[in-house]
């Protein structure tokens, strides 16, 4: 069941994918935890490190942020529809490593999207770079390279 769970359905490699997939799990901490992204390092961001992925550097680890973001309970059955690779927590399943590897990289920018949206709407985009030594944005990638 939990491998069911996990890898729920095919989901695509792309720019528009990750962009909609964090989307997912952002709104989704904004509602579970509001503030979240003040407390991401984006310029360490990195979703295939369990301690520097979002729920990692949120709440310590991976598994532990599934738990406390309300993605897994571990005292029953998986929630049904909340799998970690929708909500942009996790990269896509059984494919090889190579495209693994570039989901990854795109859940990062697009999870840096996400995150400067909500500094800036709070008008905190310039503080928050200045609290993190080093963190810069980085561009957006051009989605026609990845297709």
């Amino acid at each position: 069941m939990i491998g069911r769970w996990w890898r729920r359905r095919a989901v695509s490699v792309s720019w528009e994918s990750a962009c909609q997939r964090a989307a997912r799990g952002a709104a989704h901490l904004d509602r579970v935890d509001p503030g979240w992204y003040r407390r991401v390092d984006v310029a360490r961001l990195e979703l295939a490190d369990s301690a520097l992925c979002v729920l990692g550097q949120r709440y310590g680890t991976f598994f532990l942020g599934l738990s406390r973001a309300g993605l897994l309970n571990l005292s029953s059955a998986p929630l049904g529809n909340r799998s970690p690779v929708d909500y942009g927590f996790l990269c896509v399943q059984d494919v090889d490593e190579t495209l693994q590897a570039r989901d990854y990289a795109l859940l990062n920018q697009a999870w840096r999207v996400e995150i400067y949206r909500r500094l800036r709407r709070d008008g905190l985009a310039a503080q928050h770079r200045a609290q993190f030594t080093g963190a810069t944005h980085e561009r957006e990638p051009n989605p026609a390279a990845h297709e």
